[in-house]
């Protein structure tokens, strides 16, 4: 099953090369700096993930960001970028050359990849000769970067050439990369995991170890995670970060009367008002022990029955 998120808003990347430059030229407001965190996340800096130019998708190689670029400002570690409150808006945390500055308005955002010349010997002659003379990383050439999570999501983003640019200082001195513009409304997350994600509508509540109870609704339950939205988000939820310990606790039945589940996991992702849980165990007679592939398929059953799981499932046939 898979699933379509636009991060910047407008129109999804599209299949063709004019449509694609069509969209980039289209753009005239500033990016979303809150939208800009996804991003971050699914494209961080210094990691591995695979290119392809033009659409020639059969013919990805292997590259990974080497740094950002913001209104023409070039960012190389994570630590000196990041979105924070400034009173009532968002902004982006810059530091360059050791200053330190806000970003209130990011009218151009760009990824930096390393200009491989070896790439070419990868590729079949075909594929370069469809290319042309200049290459993959020709002016206005659209580029397409594929990565995957931990997690199983497969992260998309359409990116077109500005130039290639040789460094003269910091820790990549004498390389060239290549700046590559983002295509607004672009990012798209699949889902590759192999088990179906079960949705569903049933009320729950998570607590924090170290923290508060909070009523939330169930959305869906995988082999290795779950997901739910809360009803109010307050700061104990805001101030969560990643694997820190959660208990989610849902009975599967009405008015109470039917099978209790208490299960125990990590924060793995969240966004706005909704939470990843990475699933780690299940609470029986009040300890916690191993989630087996028994204990999944019986709480997939029980949520089967549940009438607020097949209204999801109609949904989900006839959107």
């Amino acid at each position: 099953m898979s699933f379509l998120k636009k991060v910047f808003g407008g129109a999804s990347g599209s299949g063709t090369k004019t449509e694609s430059r069509g969209n980039a030229r289209a753009v005239t407001e500033p990016l979303s700096i809150a939208k800009l965190t996804e991003l971050f996340r699914y494209f961080p800096l210094g990691e591995k993930m695979r290119y392809y130019p033009e659409f020639q998708k059969e013919g990805a190689l292997e590259t990974l960001v080497l740094g950002y670029s913001v209104n023409g400002q070039f960012v190389f570690s994570p630590v000196d970028i990041g979105c924070q409150q400034d009173g009532e808006r968002d902004v982006l945390r810059l530091v360059v050359d050791g200053q330190e500055s806000l970003v209130s308005e990011v009218e151009r955002f760009s990824l930096l990849i390393p200009f491989n010349q070896e790439d070419e010997n990868k590729r079949d002659y075909g594929r370069r000769a469809e290319l042309g003379p200049r290459g993959p990383f020709r002016r206005h050439n659209t580029i397409t970067l594929l990565a995957c999570s931990s997690g199983g999501t497969l992260s998309q983003l359409d990116t077109e050439v500005d130039k290639v640019l040789p460094l003269t200082d910091g820790i990549y001195a004498g390389h060239e990369v290549v700046v590559l513009d983002v295509l607004p409304g672009s990012l798209k997350m699949t889902d590759q995991r192999q088990h179906y994600r079960l949705q569903t509508e049933l009320p729950a509540s998570l607590s924090i170890r170290e923290g508060e109870t909070h009523p939330c609704t169930l959305l869906d339950l995988s082999e290795g995670s779950v997901r739910v939205q809360f009803v109010k988000v307050t700061a104990d939820i805001m101030a969560l970060t990643e694997f820190r310990r959660l208990k989610l606790s849902f009975n599967v039945g009405a008015d109470g009367n039917g099978k209790a589940y208490a299960l125990d996991g990590v924060m793995y992702r969240k966004t706005d008002d909704r939470l990843v849980m990475k699933l780690q165990g299940i609470y029986k007679d009040g300890k916690v022990e191993p989630l087996g592939l028994v204990d999944i398929l019986d709480i997939k059953a029980s949520l089967f029955q549940h009438p607020a799981t097949q209204q999801a499932l109609d949904a989900q046939r006839n959107p």
